[in-house]
């Protein structure tokens, strides 16, 4: 059975009432560095990225079965909206997922087996 990931498309409600629309648009990564996982999000029309750290999720990963895209994708959309939530800043700081969080998020989405 495939899984469909639940952030693909929701909404969130920041700290100050604002809603905001979000829509997952594409993936990708980049070739330096870590070698990082990029997810493009559009959020209320204006594109954001989520990385996940490439050195991050290959330690995630050992021992364990690979994450399929579809659930990168709710890893990145569950930590997009919680950073709404608390009403961060939405930059590359408060946008890059590493160890403890990456663990966390995947614990929460019952991705760790």
């Amino acid at each position: 059975m495939t899984y469909e990931p639940i952030y693909e498309r929701f909404e969130v409600v920041g700290p100050d009432g604002a809603r905001f629309e979000i829509n997952f648009v594409r993936a990708g990564f980049l070739t330096q560095g870590d070698r990082p996982e990029l997810f493009f999000f559009r959020v209320n029309g204006e594109e954001t990225v989520v990385g996940i750290s490439g050195l991050s999720l290959a330690r995630f990963e050992r021992g364990r079965s690979r994450l399929s895209r579809e659930q990168k994708i709710d890893v990145t959309g569950r930590w997009l909206k919680r950073q709404i939530e608390a009403g961060l800043h939405l930059d590359s700081r408060s946008l890059y997922i590493q160890d403890n969080e990456l663990a966390n998020l995947a614990s929460e989405l019952h991705f760790t087996e």
